[in-house]
């Protein structure tokens, strides 16, 4: 058994596109069982007992895919398929090149990831990863389903991935956080995966499969990974393409068809209505003399206005803030231009429990204390509920070590007397995440900002935010009165 560099013969293939050689010694050989020679092109092909594809044929050739780290864009070398396989069966990938056959199989450090070795956003079900080396060794698989299998030549690094479509975004009971599953049977030639009556809001989403959107071969530099999602349209599914927007909210059902040698294809049936969706502001203001706003006018000064809550539909009616105020001063909530909800103290229906003691002074709100606070508004079903809750900001990602939520030595440090809020030095190098954290936000990315050109910039009702790199030993400050901020 032996490793050696791919990459050379990836560009062969690459120059030899289209090029169909005889696999036989002579034309009028034919194989050892008789049955007539096969014509395939030079290039990589799955082949084994445990698929369909027992002999090399067209349907098992690994194809070209793009780099979803660098945009989807072209990579020499990055190949992938996805096929059907038997448990406790396997199979190998064959390197067609001329009239050269070569098997390849996993290497010895070919093995399931560890859900804590995984980068937040691979596959959540089975998922394996490793190198890619000349063997006769076949890769086994524990159980019937559909696998995703991938390799790039330049790294010498394979993975193999079950595969169970889904379909996630805020259209979505889950939302952009869990994917509704749908069910399949299995069978070598053709997969149909089904879901029906699914509650579908006018919002975006997508199919993606075991709550994954995309493989990495290069850990942890994270450049090089493939795609496990499809978007821009039900009739057009693109890998990684742009978000399918849904604009007739009701029931539907959706297959996703996997069919061997052939492109993915999905279909959209209503099955029924949905009750009307209930309404909400698109905004609401902070102000009032307790505040850094006085008594405007709600929606004059665009830095009194709460956040949205990521995740679509489901959080929609939620809306949150921080900043200073100061004790014994009033201040109030209300929709832009003092229209309804316009709130007076008694107007809500729920006070949170856990908070901090708001007083009314006359119809307004009131603090015992000056200092920092997060205000957290829910309108849903039909009440009306306020919480004041101190400050808790984390760090988040790459930056801060890690996807792990309300880790202490993320928690950012609040100042009273400056009104400001300060992270730690960031540990690592690597991209910047922060979030708000609240006991009514149902997950941190939800209560997502970031810092742009001095500027913070709330994730809302919209999708992920542009990266900002940062550096270890940098250290952020927040603003939050006027929505500013500070990296260095």
């Amino acid at each position: 058994m032996k490793r050696i560099n791919l990459f050379k013969y990836a560009m062969f293939f690459v120059a030899a596109i289209g090029l169909v050689v005889f696999n036989s010694c002579s034309d009028d050989d034919d194989d050892d069982n008789g049955t007539d020679p096969i014509f395939v092109e030079d290039g990589f092909y799955i082949k084994g007992e445990g698929t369909a594809l027992t002999e090399l044929d067209f349907k098992g050739l690994l194809k070209a895919a793009p780099n979803e780290a660098d945009g989807n864009n072209p990579r020499t070398g990055l190949f992938d398929i996805h096929v059907a396989v038997k448990g406790g069966q396997g199979f190998n990938i064959v390197q067609v090149a001329g009239q050269e056959q070569t098997m390849w199989g996993p290497g010895s450090d070919f093995a399931e990831v560890p859900m804590d070795d995984r980068h937040q956003d691979e596959p959540k079900l089975i998922f394996w990863r490793g190198s890619l080396v000349e063997t006769t060794d076949q890769f086994i698989v524990p159980e019937d389903a559909l696998y995703h299998v991938a390799f790039d030549a330049q790294l010498g690094t394979v993975a193999v991935a079950e595969v169970v479509w889904g379909l996630i975004g805020a259209a979505t009971p889950g939302g952009w956080g869990s994917s509704s599953q749908m069910s399949a049977t299995f069978d070598l030639e053709k997969m149909t995966f089904v879901i029906e009556d699914l509650e579908m809001e006018n919002a975006d989403w997508k199919f993606r499969y075991s709550n994954g959107w995309k493989i990495f071969f290069d850990a942890p530099d994270n450049t090089v990974s493939v795609n496990t999602n499809f978007g821009t349209s039900v009739n057009n599914l693109e890998l990684g393409g742009p978000n399918i927007v849904m604009s007739d909210r009701g029931l539907y059902k959706y297959t996703m068809t996997w069919e061997l040698g052939e492109p993915y294809a999905a279909t959209e049936e209503k099955t029924g209505d949905l009750e009307p969706a209930p309404e909400y502001p698109d905004a609401m203001y902070v102000v009032g003399d307790a505040t850094a706003y006085g008594w405007v006018t709600p929606g004059e000064d665009e830095n009194s206005v709460m956040h949205k809550l990521a995740g679509g539909p489901a959080n929609d009616g939620i809306y949150w803030k921080i900043l200073h105020l100061e004790a014994g001063e009033g201040f109030k909530i209300s929709a832009e231009n003092w229209t309804e909800p316009n709130l007076d103290y008694g107007d809500v229906d729920e006070w949170d429990a856990e908070g901090f003691e708001v007083i009314a002074i006359g119809n307004d709100w009131s603090v015992e204390n000056s200092g920092m606070y997060m205000v957290v508004l829910n309108l849903q079903d039909d009440e009306v509920k306020v919480s004041l809750r101190e400050v808790a900001v984390y760090g988040i990602g790459d930056a801060f070590g890690g996807f792990d939520t309300g880790v202490e030595a993320n928690k950012f440090t609040v100042d009273n007397t400056e009104k400001t809020v300060t992270s730690p030095a960031l540990p690592a190098d690597g991209n910047i995440r922060m979030y708000a954290d609240h006991p009514w936000i149902p997950d941190w990315w939800h209560a997502e900002f970031n810092v742009y050109d001095g500027v913070i910039e709330y994730r809302g009702d919209g999708g992920d935010q542009p990266d900002v790199p940062g550096t270890a030993g940098q250290v952020i400050t927040l603003m939050f009165d006027d929505n500013t901020a500070t990296i260095e």
